[in-house]
């Protein structure tokens, strides 16, 4: 399956910075995707993630900074757990 990506930056902010291209110059979208959503990984390059959005708020796609220069991370790898395991909300 793909891999998915949780969304762990811009709590502050109300969410993360999303833009149309894979460049940091690239339009950027009016909406910005919501802290604790999840994304399916369209493709990476380098620190630059172009994601379709699984669950939480935020445009349905585009592209994403994994992390801020200083390091702190953006996006992380959302690991599944086995269903045996899933945790009911």
């Amino acid at each position: 399956g793909s891999q998915l990506w949780e969304v762990v930056g811009g709590a502050e902010k109300g969410g993360i910075i999303v833009r149309a291209g894979v460049e940091t110059t690239s339009e950027l979208e009016e909406a910005r995707l919501s802290t604790g959503a999840l994304v399916e990984e369209v493709s990476l390059q380098g620190d630059r993630l172009h994601y379709r959005l699984i669950s939480g708020a935020g445009p349905f796609t585009g592209w994403v900074s994994i992390k801020l220069k200083a390091s702190k991370d953006l996006v992380v790898r959302w690991v599944k757990f086995d269903a045996s395991q899933s945790v009911k909300a």
